[in-house]
This record gives structure tokens, sequence and C-alpha cells, in this order.
């Protein structure tokens, strides 16, 4: 019996740098850590092309990526193939350029790396030419695809932890860098702000075109939420809510999540306190599996589109709001 070979989408990777294809400093628990990585991993994808403009980077590539062709540029790869699928991996500033020139090459879907800009207009300017040229955006929040934390964060919005009172989210190594997966992170569960306030850490900062932001955010519902930066080599992110029926802490890079009901407190009459040791659920995993596993049940019309260009949008307004008080010493900001 003959059997029937499975259709494979045909992936490119632009920009081939840490996330894109070379993140060789990760435990084997979280590979694949590149979105090369993953669509080689992934039985219904082919990675058919990687894209980098740098020369001296390609004797590195050739070896780990054999039989691979490479492309110096965007432009080339698109004349040559028509890929069903490409991720934007290159630097944040580059994000523009790239969505627009796959929109217009007629690619199904585009995966671009978060943040998906740095200025508004650029943002809504690639959800336009991807709407127009029906190609679909995804923004790379690659925990936004786990299911693990689309269960928690549904179970939250469900009304778990009842009435949100407070919160605290920790990260590291630039707002727009890292910070943006907490911002993520905290709408997937909360949705958006109305009010923002923050002010530079400069003692915790690394880099100074991404300066580590301090702040709070404030929810319609009253929730008030904690922004907190680590120094660069701390390597933490965490998110806890406080209800009134009890706390999760999200914690671990985001790979566990802790959840711990209120009770009657045993020692005092009157108060309450969260079970202990509560439960837990996850360990360290590859995110960036998820994000393909999602890219690809979209192709194969299963899914509807999580983290998409207009999330994408959602987090850069509050980003740059977070920015805007910290560069006004700390004035409240509304969005």
């Amino acid at each position: 019996m003959t059997k029937i070979k499975m259709k494979k989408f045909k992936a490119a990777v632009i920009g081939c740098g840490n996330i894109g294809a070379a993140a060789g400093n990760y435990n084997k628990a979280v590979q694949p850590a590149t979105h090369a990585g993953a669509y080689l991993a992934n039985k219904k994808t082919e990675l058919v092309a990687l894209v980098e403009n740098n020369k001296e980077h390609w004797p590195c590539l050739e070896k780990t990526w054999r039989n691979i062709k490479i492309y110096p540029s965007a432009e080339a790869m698109f004349k040559d193939i028509s890929p069903d699928i490409v991720s934007i991996a290159a630097s944040t500033g580059a994000h523009y350029e790239l969505v627009m020139t796959a929109a217009r090459n007629s690619c199904p879907v585009i995966l671009c790396e978060k943040p998906i800009a740095y200025d508004l207009k650029q943002a809504q300017a690639m959800i336009e030419i991807c709407r127009k040229n029906k190609a679909q955006l995804f923004i790379n929040h690659m925990r936004h695809f786990d299911p693990l934390l689309q269960k928690w964060c549904a179970k939250i919005k469900g009304g778990l932890l009842g009435q949100i009172y407070q919160g605290n989210i920790y990260y590291y190594n630039g707002l727009f860098n890292n910070g943006t997966h907490l911002i993520d992170l905290l709408r997937m569960c909360l949705g958006d702000p109305v009010t923002v306030r923050a002010k530079y850490n400069l003692e915790t900062s690394s880099n100074q075109e991404d300066l580590n932001t301090d702040g709070e955010l404030i929810f319609a519902g009253g929730a008030r939420i904690v922004l907190q930066s680590l120094s660069k080599n701390y390597g933490h992110f965490e998110m806890r809510l406080f209800g009134e029926k009890g706390m999760a802490n999200f914690t671990n890079l985001l790979y566990e999540v802790i959840y711990r009901r209120k009770t009657a407190n045993k020692y005092f009459k009157g108060f309450f306190e969260l079970v202990s040791p509560g439960s837990k659920e996850g360990s360290p995993r590859s995110f960036m599996v998820s994000s393909i596993n999602h890219v690809v049940s979209f192709l194969e019309n299963k899914v509807k589109p999580v983290s998409s260009g207009e999330d994408g949008l959602a987090v850069l307004k509050i980003l740059l709001a977070l920015k805007q008080s910290a560069d006004s010493g700390g004035k409240v900001v509304k969005l």
C-alpha cells in the first residue's frame, strides 16, 4: 500500500541571531529555543531558507543548518522561493520593512518577533498591509501561545481569583526587550490598563537604548499591578496576582503556575490566609514549539489566531505609555 505523503508547510527565518537560529546557550529541557529549530522539529513544517545579511555568520550557520539555503536579504529569498510561513527574527528596528516585504510577497503567515515595533504608526501600517494582502500577522510573545498559560489566564479571567486587588510583575533586560512578555501575559489575564506611571531604573538597566522602568498599572476593575525590574543577569520572570478568592503565581520564567486559594486563618479568628503549599502545574519546556504549533494549526484552519498584530499593537501602546511616563519623571499617563 502506497503511503500518502503529508503536506509540509515551507518555512523561512529572516534574522539568524540568538532567537532566530543561534540559541546554543539554552538547556536541553527548553529546546528547541529558536525559530529555525522549532521548524525543523515540527513534523508539519520544512525549513527551506535562512536569511542573514552578515556573511561573517554564514560559516557557522552552514555548519549548524546543513542543506538549508542561506540568502543575504529577504528580497533575494522571496525572488527564489515562496514560503508558507516566514519568521522575522531580526532586530526590532528592522521589523517594519521586513513585514512590509513579506506581505507584499503574499506570504500567508508572518511570525514577527516581539515587540511589533517601536513606533505606533509603523505597527499600524504593518497590520494594515497584512490585512490588505491577506497575510496573517502573529507577534511572537511566545508564552501567549502556550496551552498551560492560556488555560490559567482563562481561569483568572473567568473568576478563579474573584476581583483582582493587586499584583506584581518582575522582568529583566529592558522594558521593550523582555518587559513586553509580562505586559502581554498581564493583558491575557486582566485586559488593558486605564492608566500607568513609571520611572527609569538606571541601577538595573544594562542597555541605554532600552532602559528598565519600574512603575504601576491601574485597571478598570481597580487592580493595581506593580512593575519591577531586575538586573540583566538575574534572569527572572514572575507575575503574582492577588484576588478576593486567592493568589496565582506565574513563576520560574513563567514555566510554572502556583495557585493558592484563600482560606480561614488557623491562628487568628476573622482573618484569612493562603493555603500552603498550594497546587503547582508546569515545568521547563520549549515555548517556541507552542508558537510554531499554533501557526501550523492556523494554516490548517483548526484555530483562531492569538497573539496577532492587533495584540502586539495593544502591548506596544502600554510600553510606550510607560516610557512616556518615565520620560516625564513619573507622571500618570492615560491609555
